[in-house]
C-alpha cells in the first residue's frame, strides 16, 4: 500500500491538520528510507517490531529528542492501523511499543507587563504595522493556535456579535468572543488592507503586500521580534502568547471550562497543562499568606 494512499486517508477521511499531515508524510518516507538501506525492505507491511526499535535506537543515537521520536512513532502507529483496516495486515507491529519517556519543559507565559509593552510597541499608521500588531492580538486575545489564525477569512469576523469563526483541528469550527477594542483594530487593519489592489481578490484576512496570503513563517517572525524587545524567556513563538492568554485568564479568576471551549480542547486535561505554571506563585501566595506560614 502506497504512502500517498494514507495521507489520502488522514487529509480525507480523519481531516489531520495540514502540519499532522506532512510532518506523518515525512516520517513515515524517512522510515522507509531506513528500511530499504538497511534492510534492503521496501514493503512497509511486513516490518516487525525489531526493525522499529532497531530505528528508534538508530534515531536516539543521532541525538534526537524523545518527543521527536514519540512523534514519528505516532505516525507509525497511524500507518499501521490504516494497513489493519485494510486488511493489509492482521496486527500492528506496533501494538505493544510503549511511548520514550520525556521531560516536558514547562512553557513560561508572559507577564501582564511584558505584554503590556508589547501593546506600546504597536504603530499603525501603516500596513505591516497594523495588521502585525492585530496579529499579535488575536493570538493574545483569544488563544488561537498559528494554522488557526492563518486560516481566517474575512467572512470569519461578526462585527455585531463581537465574535469570530476559527476553524480549528479536524475542521472542527468554534465561536470565540472579540473585545471592542480588537474590533477597533481589525477596521484599523482592513482600512489598510482595502488600500492592495489585490487584496481585494483575497478571501484571506492577512495578506501581505501583494495581496496573497500570508506565510506561516511570517507569523513566527512577527512574534518573536515583538515578544525579543520584552522578554529575555528563552522560547518566545507564537504558542507561548496561547499560553500566557490561559494563564492570565486562569489568574484573573476566569473558569477552566470555559477557557477549554475558547481554546478548543477536546479534553479538560489538554486545559490543565496551563494551570501548573500557576504552581510556583500558588506556593508562594499560600506561604505569604496562611495565618500558620
Amino acid at each position: 500500500m502506497s504512502l500517498s494512499a494514507f495521507v489520502d486517508y488522514i487529509t480525507l477521511e480523519k481531516r489531520f491538520s495540514s502540519h499532522t499531515i506532512n510532518a506523518y508524510r515525512k516520517d513515515l518516507e524517512s522510515f522507509a528510507t531506513y528500511t530499504k538501506s538497511h534492510y534492503q525492505l521496501t514493503n512497509l507491511a511486513k516490518v516487525e517490531y525489531a526493525i522499529i526499535r532497531d530505528w528508534i535506537v538508530h534515531l536516539s543515537s543521532t541525538g534526537l529528542k524523545s518527543q521527536s521520536i514519540n512523534r514519528k512513532c505516532s505516525a507509525l502507529k497511524s500507518y499501521f492501523k490504516f494497513l489493519q483496516k485494510l486488511g493489509e495486515i492482521d496486527q500492528s507491529p506496533m501494538q505493544f511499543h510503549r511511548q520514550l519517556k520525556t521531560n516536558p519543559k514547562l512553557v513560561v507565559p508572559l507577564t501582564e507587563k511584558e505584554f503590556q509593552a508589547v501593546i506600546e510597541m504597536y504603530d499603525h499608521s501603516h500596513f505591516e504595522g497594523s495588521r502585525d500588531a492585530l496579529i499579535l492580538e488575536l493570538l493574545y486575545t483569544t488563544g488561537m493556535r498559528r494554522a488557526e489564525l492563518l486560516s481566517l477569512t474575512l467572512t470569519a469576523i461578526d462585527r455585531n456579535k463581537r465574535q469570530l469563526q476559527v476553524v480549528g483541528k479536524r475542521n472542527k469550527t468554534r465561536i470565540i468572543p472579540l473585545l471592542p477594542k480588537v474590533i477597533s483594530q481589525i477596521d484599523s487593519y482592513l482600512a489598510h488592507r482595502n488600500k492592495i489592489e489585490k487584496a481585494k481578490y483575497s478571501k484571506s484576512l492577512f495578506v501581505n503586500r501583494k495581496g496573497e496570503k500570508l506565510n506561516p513563517s511570517h507569523i513566527y517572525k512577527c512574534v518573536t521580534a515583538y515578544l525579543a524587545k520584552v522578554s529575555t524567556k528563552e522560547k518566545v513563538s507564537p504558542h507561548v502568547l496561547r499560553h500566557t492568554f490561559a494563564t492570565h485568564l486562569l489568574n484573573r479568576g476566569a473558569d477552566i471550562n470555559s477557557i477549554k471551549e475558547i481554546l478548543g480542547h477536546i479534553s479538560l486535561s489538554s486545559t490543565q497543562i496551563y494551570a501548573k505554571v500557576q504552581i510556583p506563585k500558588m506556593k508562594q501566595d499560600y506561604l505569604t499568606a496562611h495565618p500558620r506560614a
